[in-house]
């Protein structure tokens, strides 16, 4: 077998190799984005409700703490209950807004 045919098998093995890594890992990032804390993983102190100072302790995705505690706080009294956490829908990322795009 000739120099040049095993540098285009190694070449296109390598590629190979490189895009079935790149699928597992973007895979892997999809899960891990969509993943939702539970209510009682976010109320700290066993109490029944959320307030702003055990939100805003959670890492969140995108936003700010203050507009998306007062998102899912429907009734307005500074607290998140498990009723009003478990009836928020997140809002769904937008596609097509990757790197590059302003």
């Amino acid at each position: 077998m000739s120099i040049h045919r095993k540098l285009i098998i190694l070449v296109t093995l390598l590629i190979a190799i490189s895009s079935q890594v790149q699928a597992k890992n973007n895979m892997q990032k999809r899960g891990a984005e969509h993943q939702r804390p539970s209510f009682e993983s976010i109320d700290s102190n066993i109490d029944g409700d959320i307030d702003f100072d055990e939100f805003s302790s959670h890492e969140i995705p995108h936003g700010s703490h203050q507009t998306i505690f007062d998102n899912i706080d429907t009734d307005n009294n500074g607290i998140i209950s498990q009723e009003e956490f478990d009836n928020h829908i997140p809002p769904r990322p937008k596609k097509g807004r990757g790197k590059g795009h302003d």
